[in-house]
């Protein structure tokens, strides 16, 4: 099963192009740093590692590191579950892990944070478990050690991870006090704070920008009760989570709470435990979208504990009369969701036309999604075409960079276009939209007075560049439109712009000296 969903995987990761979130990740890769505007560090060491440093840069190596990751998580909560239970529990639990579209497509095949995230809150719940089962106090030592390290490095992948934290220490206070005595558990918090220092310490410098980003998207002051935004949380956490898996997970709950909290062979303390580090982030983030619009990936990490209590209950309820029922139930769940990750697939590669899109043909494929993953190597052999005859007769220079306002196409025109073609690409705007690219245009020239710039301005994310740039230039001419079709229907237009002659340097400035 393994073996297979790996391969899958591959094949998907090969043929589709990065979507906005991993082309901007990549960014993360070129240009390290201890700490990014949006996220830590790790999705950005795990790109350079699987792209052997930056040598071997494709759509599919990008994703390579999610790939791997979801393979072995895969073996790593099966053995987490086989240790609690058995062999076949574990089985169970990786079919489950397998049938969960969050672990297995949006974290286990793109690449984000949660992609590198997911392993170590996993070998969290694996430290964790064997502290509360074991007796042997050098077993626990080790791994109080352990647990500091894991849960400190997924802190490094995505923050979100301190959730891990305060549902094992709301735990112990419930039920387990006597561990407030092992100066082990302090020591492993210590480690976890060493390992935050590298985010703390870069926010200092600039000024907790992460934080406030963050802080702002969360903050629930002044805001009134928003229940679209509940809507598209409660049921987007049901379909990421695969809908099958979800009500199995209540099931499992409804009989766990008339059967007092028990399954055979398993102590209450560690059913306490999993939900313990399972309802925290998913109540926050459940209870946070009724103020503020969340994403329902943020508590997906929170359902591997009902994953496993789901899968420990699973088979202590097995004999041999019901084996082929669950076996019916198991594959109705991996079968939705390899349904949906090929009708995805080929809706996003083959659909004649947009899914959704505006009347107006000059904003054409305006809120299809499918279009963040298709046409970005067909816009740089286009894009490409006319640079070259721009440069051929004169029109613009071979230095002159492509100039963009906002991360998202950014990350598509830096990987698609400005770095096969060596361009450079300069980012002038807010700093709440151009984010980490207000860091590299440190590393960049800037566009100095006089030069010229190129901007692209998508259909479906249309922008004028008069409204944004018209002060910084003393002209900006319409150079072409380009077309871009799915099977043999227009979904979408490429503005490509002319910015003449700049009035002032652009893209040196501190990134603190953004307008917010």
């Amino acid at each position: 099963m393994i073996v297979l969903a790996t391969i899958i995987r591959c094949v998907f990761a090969y043929f589709l192009e990065l979507g906005n979130d991993e082309v901007y990740y990549f960014t993360y890769a070129e240009f390290l740093d201890w700490n990014h505007f949006d996220h830590p560090p790790m999705v950005g060491l795990l790109i350079r590692f699987f792209t052997l440093n930056l040598h071997w840069v494709s759509d599919f190596s990008v994703r390579l590191g999610a790939i791997f990751l979801a393979t072995f998580n895969t073996w790593l909560i099966a053995s987490l579950v086989k240790y609690l239970m058995s062999e076949r529990a574990g089985l169970i639990v990786a079919i489950l892990y397998t049938a969960s579209i969050y672990s297995s497509i949006i974290s286990g095949l793109f690449i984000l944070p949660d992609s590198i995230a997911n392993t170590f809150w996993l070998a969290s719940l694996y430290s964790i478990v064997i502290i509360i089962k074991s007796e042997n106090s050098k077993v626990r030592t080790n791994q109080f050690l352990l647990l500091g390290l894991f849960i400190g490095i997924a802190l490094l992948c995505k923050v979100h991870s301190i959730f891990l934290w305060f549902g094992f220490l709301g735990f112990i206070f419930f039920f387990q006090k006597k561990i407030f005595a092992c100066k082990a558990l302090y020591l492993s918090i210590l480690i976890s704070i060493i390992f935050f220092l590298p985010i703390w310490l870069w926010n200092e410098e600039y000024n907790y920008i992460t934080w406030k980003f963050h802080g702002n998207r969360i903050s629930i002051l002044g805001s009134g009760i928003r229940f679209d935004y509940f809507l598209q949380t409660f049921f987007g956490q049901i379909f990421y989570n695969n809908p099958f898996l979800i009500y199995l997970y209540s099931v499992v709950l409804v009989y766990l709470v008339k059967d007092k909290i028990k399954i055979n062979g398993i102590s209450r303390n560690i059913i306490y435990l999993l939900l313990f580090c399972s309802f925290p982030i998913i109540l926050a983030s459940t209870g946070l979208s009724l103020f503020r619009q969340t994403l329902p990936h943020w508590s997906g990490a929170g359902f591997f504990g009902l994953m496993i209590i789901s899968a420990l209950w699973l088979d202590s309820k097995l004999d041999l009369n019901l084996i082929p029922k669950c076996r019916k139930i198991l594959n109705l769940q991996l079968g939705f969701t390899l349904s949906v990750a090929i009708l995805t697939f080929t809706t996003i590669k083959w659909y004649p036309g947009n899914l959704v899109g505006s009347s107006n043909k000059k904003e054409l494929g305006k809120g299809d999604i499918t279009l963040d993953l298709i046409g970005w190597k067909d816009l740089e052999k286009q894009f490409k075409e006319i640079r070259a005859e721009d440069i051929k007769n004169n029109l613009m220079h071979p230095e002159d960079a492509l100039l963009v306002n906002n991360w998202f196409p950014a990350g598509h025109l830096y990987y698609y276009v400005a770095k096969p073609l060596g361009m450079r690409l300069i980012a002038e705007g807010r700093l709440v939209d151009i984010h980490k690219f207000a860091w590299i245009n440190l590393s960049i020239n800037p566009i100095q007075k006089g030069e010229n710039a190129y901007y692209i301005s998508a259909s479906n994310m249309l922008n004028e560049p008069e409204e944004i740039y018209g002060k910084y230039f003393e002209k900006i001419e319409l150079r072409k439109v380009l077309v871009q079709e799915r099977s043999g229907k227009e979904v979408r237009l490429w503005y490509i712009y002319h910015l003449k002659k700049a009035k002032q340097v652009i893209g040196n400035k501190h990134p603190l000296n953004y307008s917010e």
